[in-house]
């Protein structure tokens, strides 16, 4: 689900149905839309002015929240993480204002 474009990148949001490696970053190179910063799926143009311009060398993926399954017991377990700054940064670029600190801040 697309939550903001600005014209060059999105703000998305993805819901995973199993843990494949790479499946987020393979599917979304697929689609012409790879993720900022990936240096082997993404753009690597789009990748080294990232770096330039806000020292920002990893793939700018974040998992807001995580349930699983509890190995042993079942139970659900939920995990939550804040944005990082470096991506945060780079978000407030693409989406200025008070609604997309809102959701993520």
């Amino acid at each position: 689900k697309t939550l903001h474009f600005d014209g060059k990148l999105s703000i998305v949001q993805i819901r995973i149905a199993t843990g494949r490696t790479h499946q987020i970053r393979v599917h979304l190179q697929d689609r012409g839309t790879p993720i900022y910063g990936d240096d082997v799926y993404g753009l690597s143009d789009w990748n080294k002015g990232l770096s330039a311009k806000r020292g920002v060398s990893r793939p700018l993926l974040h998992a807001q929240r995580l349930e699983i399954g509890h190995p042993v017991t079942g139970e659900k377990m939920v995990f939550e993480a804040k944005v990082a700054d470096d991506m945060m940064g780079v978000m407030e670029g693409i989406w200025p204002g008070d609604e997309m600190k809102a959701l993520f801040g």
